[in-house]
């Protein structure tokens, strides 16, 4: 399945739950909102079991932001790993 797929599908999860009636902003402050979540799954010498549900929570997040504002965001991820990889190190440390 395609990362478009999958944000498509948790769009539609989002909708039949009600949980579109925000702003942008509301919704990036959500996405704010797991990434504590998952800091808090960090804050032992390790991270816990429930670390890598946070991190789904996150992308979910941002899934269902981008399929609500109508970007493709397997072509995003794309286009800025190229960018990435064209861009270097730009002075950072390896």
């Amino acid at each position: 399945m395609d990362i478009n797929k999958i944000a498509e599908q948790n769009y539609d999860w989002v909708e039949r739950m009600g949980w579109h009636n925000k702003t942008t902003l509301e919704a990036l402050a959500l996405v704010a909102s797991e990434v504590g979540e998952a800091i808090n799954e960090c804050r032992g010498e390790k991270p816990t079991d429930n670390f890598k549900e946070e991190l789904a929570d996150i992308v979910l997040r941002v899934l269902d932001i981008a399929h609500w504002q109508g970007i493709n965001m397997e072509q995003e991820l794309l286009d800025k790993m190229k960018k990435n990889e064209q861009r270097g190190t730009r002075g950072r440390i390896k």
